[in-house]
């Protein structure tokens, strides 16, 4: 029976690692990843692009450009696995749009990258992590 991944995926290392992990262990599998473009991002607020409709959507655009080059550095990290992938970009918050996503699109596992490097991270990361683990039935790989 092949099981469907959902890897959270970002411009870190950790998101590599946490891709790496999924096309080693999973090769036979689905593995979706997803980027998740934070319309309530603090990027967007100091640059003020939430003010009009109009910025809000260059601002999209380009948040959409950088998922489209982000989602080819994940495809090129499943082609060196032997992997196909599936991708998408979803806008909103990121903990929703992986929950709803997984609940959506009958996901059996989630994957992401975790790694704290300081007690505000790892208070951060935990909450972020918790907040997924929370919201949703499915089990969830962290990887470090």
């Amino acid at each position: 029976m092949t099981r469907h991944l959902l890897v959270s995926f970002d411009d870190s290392e950790l998101s590599d690692r946490a891709l790496t992990f999924a096309c080693s262990a999973f090769p036979e599998d689905r593995i979706t990843v997803m980027y998740v473009i934070d319309a309530r991002s603090d990027e967007t607020a100091a640059a003020g692009w939430g003010n009009t409709t109009d910025q809000y959507e260059r601002w999209v655009a380009s948040r959409r450009e950088f998922a489209d080059e982000l989602l080819h550095h994940a495809e090129a990290i499943a082609d060196e696995h032997g992997v196909t992938l599936d991708t998408v970009v979803a806008i909103g918050r990121v903990r929703d749009a992986i929950v709803d996503y997984a609940a959506d699109h009958d996901v059996d596992l989630v994957v992401m990258g975790f790694h704290p490097r300081s007690r505000l991270s790892a208070y951060l990361a935990g909450e972020f992590s918790d907040r997924v683990i929370r919201s949703s039935d499915l089990p969830v790989a962290l990887v470090k």
